[in-house]
């Protein structure tokens, strides 16, 4: 019950006892009074009677007696007037009913009124003429004191209604400010950490807010230095010291991106030539100049070529990765071209006549990184064969198929449903009574060509979505994963992956709809997953689909998070269920001190939040045992 209602019905209740004692003491005051008023009226009227009647009271057979009586009796106010003659016998009996219509029996029994009589006796001369005897009608006491009840009824009625309202009214401004602190504590615990502008005039309440207000700065204040703390040890972690390049694991993203946009240009793999002979003859400062020249030279090539110069990675101390949005091969060549006239510059300057060698291959919309990696170490090993910085190119990265074949392949397996699920990433709870329980896997899709090979997902995923049958894909493993949890009665949660076009489409989130309302019962073991760098596509759409999936009944997982695609501060704004960190922040982690204040941070992070933090392939067990120190909420191995 609402504090409201308690004061409500406190000062209802106080304010019904008081009107009880005082309309019970009031009813019985004019009561007695009546009484008293009606023995009084019977005395006089009988006295008055008496000597009236005191000239005739002797002749008995005198119709005046009567006719004395029926004047007096004939007021009403009477319930039964008697005149006897002085031995006792009765000449004039009047009566009226004992009871009026007007007053309702219960009242009557319930405030009993002692009928008054009172008795006169007749002198008539010097001696006794008779007595006569009025009785006061009880009923007019009654209708008195029952219009009275009624009209102080009434009357408290509308009292306690005007109080009740200005009562109601009073509480509603005194209390609002309470509804105010209570959104406010909501809100951060969601991590939205507003303020109560204007505060409440009402002294303790005021100070609450006050003290709110105070507590929701401080947390604000908190979580964006553990942020910017996160962010800073984030971009330590993925940015080379020395050059200030990102490393492999920006360029692995850079390229599902550039797959998932159906790019094109060119992959190049550079490595410095005899790098550590070089160091072991010079001092590492000069050492140190030499690398930051070499990324230079790369860098001005490019832009020699009227190129981005972004897209630059460190792999390893002598081995650079990096993308040049080359139109076609004689572009591509014109450009290592320039490449290595500025690192030939470079090593005259240096004393080091071979610099480096090169390696590229034509950027494959529908193939795999390792693939095109390894078809740009196979152009370097040519490279290498041609002579001092020298480069070679090659044309394609080993994928077989052209991509009409890709489309009707993919097509193919979609419509007949030849699609496989295996459930993996299997993470079990590290905290609280449930510790080492199943808490959530992850549901991965599995297609294979006619001759049963399997098939890159990534280049899967990206033909359907260039032939539309995305939606139908993903909307397939959603129901193959709820028809497994109702029929195996799973009770952990099912991570089920969706592209970003089907988790912004309108038709599946319709079609989605009907079907989580059909299995309502089960929809909270369902999480939909979203990978960190996916959703930046379109956080306006992630967050709208999040609210969906919420509404019905549906978690949802953001993998793979690294701060550097959405920051912490602004991971409050989503109301997530999970965050799965990125490989990069657990690997090595029992070595890695920096690492493990970062997921220290998560962790403090995910509880102001209110949001579980996983980690995905824990492999080693030193590293098993540092996540679990720390405390997050699961972990899979």
């Amino acid at each position: 019950m609402t504090l409201s209602k308690q004061l409500l019905l406190l000062i209802s209740l106080i304010f019904l006892a008081i009107f009880s004692v005082n309309f019970v003491t009031s009813i019985n005051n004019i009561r007695d009074y009546l009484q008293v008023e009606s023995e009084v009226h019977a005395q006089d009227t009988a006295t008055s009677l008496g000597l009236s009647l005191s000239p005739y009271i002797l002749d008995e057979d005198d119709t005046i007696l009567e006719t004395m009586v029926n004047s007096i009796f004939d007021r009403g106010y009477y319930l039964e007037i008697m005149l006897e003659n002085r031995k006792g016998k009765e000449l004039v009996r009047k009566t009226n009913p004992s009871s009026f219509e007007e007053v309702p029996a219960w009242f009557e029994a319930l405030l009993p009124m002692q009928t008054a009589t009172a008795r006169s006796e007749i002198d008539a001369g010097w001696v006794m003429g008779g007595t006569v005897y009025v009785t006061i009608h009880p009923g007019f006491g009654y209708l008195k004191l029952w219009e009275q009840a009624k009209r102080s009824l009434a009357f408290s009625a509308i009292a306690l209604t005007i109080s009740v309202l200005l009562l109601i009214l009073m509480l509603r401004l005194v209390l609002s400010p309470l509804s105010r602190i209570n959104k406010l504590a909501r809100s951060i615990a969601d991590g939205s950490f507003e303020t109560i502008e204007p505060l409440p005039w009402t002294t303790e309440i005021r100070n609450v807010a006050s003290s709110m207000n105070l507590m929701s700065g401080k947390i604000e204040k908190v979580i964006s230095n553990l942020n910017s703390k996160l962010e800073e040890s984030s971009r330590r972690m993925r940015v080379d010291e020395l050059t200030g390049l990102e490393m492999r694991a920006t360029f692995e993203t850079e390229m599902k991106n550039r797959f998932m946009s159906n790019a094109k240009g060119f992959v190049f793999l550079l490595r410095i030539a005899e790098l550590g002979k070089f160091a072991s003859t010079q001092s590492t400062a000069k050492v140190d100049d030499f690398i930051i020249g070499v990324v230079k030279a790369i860098r001005q090539g490019l832009e020699d070529s009227g190129l981005p110069a972004d897209c630059i990675y460190r792999i390893v101390g002598a081995e650079f990765v990096f993308i040049a949005d080359c139109a076609d091969q004689a572009a591509a060549e014109q450009t290592c071209g320039k490449i290595f006239s500025r690192l030939e510059a470079l090593g005259q300057e240096y004393g080091k006549p071979e610099v480096a060698h090169m390696g590229g291959v034509l950027f494959d919309p529908h193939g795999t990184i390792d693939a095109m990696v390894a078809s740009a170490t196979e152009a370097y090993e040519k490279a290498l064969l041609i002579g001092a910085n020298s480069f070679s190119i090659n044309q394609d990265s080993g994928n077989a198929r052209n991509m009409d074949e890709w489309k009707a392949l993919v097509a193919r397996v979609i419509e007949e449903r030849k699609i496989s699920i295996s459930y993996m990433a299997q993470a079990h709870r590290l905290t609280g009574d449930q510790a080492g329980e199943l808490m959530i896997e992850e549901a991965m899709s599995q297609v294979q060509d006619d001759e049963g090979e399997a098939l890159p997902i990534g280049t899967f995923i990206s033909v359907a979505e260039s032939i539309g049958q995305i939606l139908t894909f993903d909307m397939h493993v959603v129901k193959e994963v709820l028809r497994r949890i109702r029929e195996e009665q799973i009770s952990h949660d099912i991570a089920v992956n969706l592209s970003f076009t089907t988790l912004a489409s309108n038709e599946f989130r319709s079609e989605l709809y009907a079907l989580l309302q059909d299995n309502s019962d089960i929809a909270s073991h369902l999480v939909f997953s979203v990978t960190a760098y996916g959703a930046t596509k379109d956080l306006k759409a992630f967050a709208t689909f999040i609210d969906f999936a919420h509404r019905c009944g549906a978690k949802v997982i953001l993998k793979r998070y690294e701060s550097r695609f959405i920051s912490m501060d602004d991971i409050k704004e989503y109301k997530l269920d999970y965050i799965r960190l990125a490989r990069v922040y657990t690997e090595n982690i029992s070595r890695d001190a920096e690492k493990r204040r970062m997921v220290e941070v998560f962790k403090e992070l995910g509880e102001l939040l209110n949001v579980s933090i996983l980690a995905e392939s824990v492999a080693s067990d030193s590293d098993f045992a540092a996540v679990s120190e720390i405390g997050i909420t699961a972990v899979s191995r």
